[in-house]
């Protein structure tokens, strides 16, 4: 099929390749316009846009798709489908009308279920067991096409938002590439969406990444799991920010100590780690990344940092 692709981040990588390697006519690939990153600030590209230029694919970046000209380049290229995954600007009507079978898109979460920006964190904050993926056809509200093809994927004890991601953006591009025949065959065996059953998944930020001694283990190692890498949880330890990258529930280890409050430390030693207690037990962090520094594990931050029973994270 002709195509014009859609999309920006890591996660829509394996779509442009699989589409790539599967003989499809690319038309021409978008993604946003580059922007700071790093340290230094300096201008970098996009993964899709890397990708798009490995494979001597031309790349458009246009800062709307509300404008004109960009309309008008898009009709030009006479695209039978536009593919869509996590671009992360919405596509005007003028434009979803422009392709003969419509604009098809990827969503790491079995909808109706976790409709918006972070359905894969919300899935792993909400404790959830399994997920998946799905392909709909776009209309003009936010996630709520039809359902073209769904494949479930069953989530893993310690899997976090990073790792979960790369396995859900493989999957995605085979479902996307076998949505694509299925189009061919119209819409009549597409699925409208259960609209009793919407869940949202908006944007998390920073601060949703403090993490409250106070909740239960397993709603923080949720949170820890849910926003690693990105936005991360964290906590302060002695005035300074200490992110959490990793988390157990230490089971075999006994608070003696009834005094300890939630985010104190109950124990440090090579035994049992460094052991936090929360709001019903103990966690034990397995992999912290203090202000400033590399990541480490629990040991290493005890015998670099020495906290001691006792101490507070906040």
């Amino acid at each position: 099929m002709r195509i014009v692709f859609l999309g920006t981040p890591a996660f829509a990588v394996p779509t442009l390749e699989a589409l790539h390697h599967t003989g499809h006519e690319i038309l021409a690939v978008f993604a946003q316009p580059d922007r700071p990153a790093g340290r230094g600030r300096s201008i970098a590209f996009s993964p899709v846009k890397q990708k798009a230029v490995e494979l001597d694919l031309p790349v458009c970046q246009p800062a709307t798709l509300k404008d004109t000209a960009t309309v008008e380049h898009l009709s030009n290229l006479e695209p039978e489908v536009l593919v869509v995954v996590a671009y992360g600007l919405k596509l005007p009507n003028d434009i979803l009308n422009i392709p003969k079978y419509g604009a098809v898109n990827l969503h790491p979460s079995l909808l109706p279920k976790y409709r918006g920006a972070a359905p894969i964190n919300h899935t792993l904050l909400n404790g959830e067991q399994t997920t998946g993926v799905t392909s709909i056809l776009m209309n003009n509200r936010m996630d709520a096409g039809d359902i073209i093809l769904q494949e479930e994927a069953p989530i893993t004890d310690q899997e976090n938002a990073g790792e979960l991601e790369a396995r859900l953006a493989k999957l995605g591009a085979d479902l996307i590439v076998r949505s694509l025949e299925a189009m061919k065959g119209g819409r009549s065996a597409f699925a409208k969406q259960d609209e009793s059953l919407v869940t949202f998944a908006p944007k998390l930020s920073p601060k949703d990444g403090h993490i409250d001694w106070k909740r239960k283990s397993l709603e923080i190692q949720n949170q820890v799991r849910g926003l690693t890498p990105k936005p991360g949880a964290y906590a302060i330890f002695k005035e300074k920010r200490l992110e959490v990258l990793e988390t157990a529930p230490n089971i075999e280890y006994r608070i003696s100590n009834t005094e300890l409050r939630p985010g104190q430390v109950a124990a440090t030693d090579k035994n049992v780690g460094l052991v936090i207690k929360t709001g019903n037990g103990a966690l034990s962090l397995v992999k912290v990344k203090p202000q400033g520094k590399n990541v480490m594990s629990g040991d290493e931050f005890i015998r670099g940092y020495k906290p001691a029973a006792g101490d507070r994270l906040t």
